[in-house]
């Protein structure tokens, strides 16, 4: 199995910068850029032996990149002489080091790969417990892997093999439950066809038979004549109780007594 990640060179700035200056300019080799052409201005370099890795895996190789920053880009302490300077390990023992750093940098689909399984749904863990969270990133993985897999052999060639999750949902996985069939229905059988979505004729309609009545005509309304008014319909049937009249400043209530209060004798003459 072979790796390539990105290192951090070992020892303080001064150091480095001493051992970084010590490198030949012959040893320094073109980079190349996305289209495997000589990228000007940047440069790749092997300082293995530069930098003490005793502590580290064996077989492992330290290559570094110095490129001068493009216009608008920050500037840091640790450049050189005007140059970014970044470094990788790998264990691979053949190559180019120019392909080597090419190869590195395209690393960069596994971030794609990264935002594809947020947007599938592991930005948020929805369930409470530890275990059930797991089963939920288990079903996310292997959908992203069905995904990437389906972009990688059915796509080929076309460009849905770069589309997002997203744009995936919308224009391909959910079109199979709206699509019709192309083939006409069977003569035998035409009661079962069925057609999903099946869009409106838009055609001239067809006209009304003439015994048919109008929806908007009037003839099937029923007159007004024929209706019970509402004073017939009255009766002891239909009769509201009587309404104790509710007291306000108009009208004269007398207080209610309280529940068990005497009524008071009127004084004799």
């Amino acid at each position: 199995m072979s790796y390539s990640v990105g290192f951090s060179l070992p020892g303080d700035l001064a150091s480095i910068q001493k051992k970084l200056a010590s490198i030949p300019d012959d040893a320094w080799t073109p980079a190349y850029d996305a289209d495997r052409q000589v990228r000007p201005g940047a440069f790749v370099a092997e300082v293995t032996g530069l930098f003490d890795l005793t502590s580290w895996p064996t077989g492992m190789r330290l290559i570094v990149r110095k490129e001068r920053p493009h216009p608008g880009a920050q500037l840091r302490i640790t450049d050189i002489e005007g140059m970014r300077i970044t470094a990788f390990v790998t264990n691979t023992a053949r190559g180019q080091l120019a392909d080597l750093e090419l190869r590195h940098r395209r690393r960069a689909r596994a971030e794609d790969r990264i935002r594809a399984a947020k947007d599938t749904g592991l930005t948020n863990l929805p369930l409470h417990d530890f275990a059930q969270n797991e089963i939920w990133c288990a079903l996310v993985a292997l959908a992203a892997d069905l995904v990437a897999w389906m972009q990688t052999r059915a796509l080929t060639g076309h460009e849905a093999r770069r589309w997002e999750p997203k744009r995936l949902r919308l224009r391909l996985l959910s079109h199979p439950g709206t699509a019709r069939p192309h083939r006409p229905p069977p003569a035998a059988a035409p009661g079962r066809h069925r057609a999903l979505h099946r869009p409106r004729p838009t055609g001239p309609r067809r006209a009304r038979p003439a015994g048919r009545a109008s929806r908007d005509s009037s003839a099937g309304l029923t007159p007004a004549s024929s209706i019970p008014a509402t004073a017939a319909m009255t009766g002891p049937w239909n009769r509201r109780p009587s309404e104790r009249p509710r007291p306000n400043r108009h009208t004269h209530m007398p207080a209610s007594r309280r529940r068990g209060a005497r009524t008071p004798r009127r004084p004799s003459e």
